[in-house]
Formats: structure tokens, sequence, C-alpha cells
């Protein structure tokens, strides 16, 4: 039996590819309740324009990972609508297939996020946030440099409460 060759590539979604991100972001949502900051009902109701708008924005991107012309993942970063002076940028929405988990491709949707922070001239810092038990994004937040900063006690959309660990990497210091 042969190896199966991937070849990987990570890039943002066009408006036109809005059924893409539909699929990859409601799988998601629907696999794994227990991440995420949404939930499938809220997102399974978006109409088109709603996708299309996610995509289409000025204050973020949104990225989709392939293996060829198979999107198996998705990420996301935006200006933080908490932070006035738009210097703080956020990351959302990340997800990898289960088939394609544990080949260290969450280095690609982090150096795409990272990348289009240090574009953005006003960003100055990052921040990213997780569940206190899901430590998979603990390690892969913390193999690119962010600090734990703080952390709060939350309800999140599936009905449980668990703590939110908050992290925030300096973007100035990464910027030649």
């Amino acid at each position: 039996m042969g190896a199966i060759l991937m070849t990987i590539s990570i890039r943002p979604f066009t408006p036109d590819e809005w059924a893409d991100l539909r699929a990859i972001r409601l799988r998601a949502l629907q696999n794994h309740p227990d991440v995420f900051s949404s939930n499938y009902k809220r997102e399974e109701a978006y109409d088109e324009a709603r996708w299309r708008e996610m995509i289409a924005q000025d204050t973020g991107c949104v990225f989709g990972l392939y293996d060829g012309d198979k999107v198996i993942g998705l990420t996301g970063v935006f200006v933080s609508r908490d932070d006035p002076t738009g210097k703080t940028a956020v990351f959302a929405m990340s997800y990898i297939d289960p088939a394609y988990r544990g080949q260290k491709l969450s280095r690609y949707l982090y150096e795409a996020r990272i990348g289009w922070a240090q574009a953005q001239p006003q960003i100055e810092k990052i921040v990213i946030s997780h569940r206190e038990s899901n430590e998979a994004s603990r390690r892969a937040n913390q193999a690119f440099g962010f600090q734990h900063i703080d952390t709060q006690a939350k309800d999140w959309p599936d009905g449980t409460s668990e703590n939110e660990m908050i992290y925030q990497l300096d973007v100035t210091t990464l910027k030649p």
C-alpha cells in the first residue's frame, strides 16, 4: 500500500467560496460544540449573504486549509471589536478535519493569521483564547510565543461552564 501524498496549502476564502466555508464551519460546530464560542444552530441559519460578508470584510480574513482542492480546515483573524483603537487582532474559528489532525498542520493556521496581522500597520497585539481543557490549543499557541495573560470563568454555548484561557502575542516584536 502506497503512501498518501498531501498537497497542503492555506489561502483566504473568496466570496464565491462561501458554500465551502459554510460546509467546513458547520461541520466544525456540529462535531465539536465544546470548543467554539458559537453554535451550529445559530450559524446553520445564516444565509448566503452572511457567509459572503464573513469572507469579504475589511477588518479580518477567513482562511481555508486545503489538501489539493479539498477544504480540510479553516481559521480566522479579525480586528477586535473590544479594542476601540483597532490595535488588537483576535484569532477565531480554527478547525482541522479529524482525519488530518496530529500532523502539525495547525502551523499553517498560525502562520497565515500572524502574517495577516503583521501586514496590518495598526495591529500591535494578537489575542487568542480557548477552554482550559483544550490542551491542543494551548500547545499550539505556546509554540508560536503567545503568553498567558488572563483566566476568566465562562459559560460556553454548549451549556457548560469552564475557564477561558486568554493569551497574547506582541506583534510589534515580530515586525521588521
